[in-house]
């Protein structure tokens, strides 16, 4: 879906100089300049903040069972083995 200032989402926008990142959630500047180094290359990313079926697959794709009481359920004893093992 989009407004009158684009698509709904959050825009990050990282400075390939020094790793600063910049998050805009409507239109950014013609022109950024990083806040951080003063360097103008970016790569971006955008992050859409309205749900849709191809990120709420994405997401229970990737996403990671956690529990308290045991290691990962993709990791056999013989994995725990190897590793403490140098």
């Amino acid at each position: 879906m989009a407004n009158a200032d684009g698509p709904n989402g959050m825009l990050t926008l990282v400075c390939i100089t020094c790793g600063n990142e910049m998050f805009f959630d409507a239109k950014p500047p013609a022109k950024s300049t990083c806040t951080k180094c003063g360097g103008t290359v970016f790569r971006s990313f955008f992050t859409p903040i309205t749900p849709d079926e191809a990120t709420e697959s994405m997401l229970e794709e990737t996403a990671r069972t956690i529990t308290f009481d045991g290691g990962s359920p993709d990791s056999t004893a013989g994995d725990i083995r190897d590793l403490n093992n140098p």
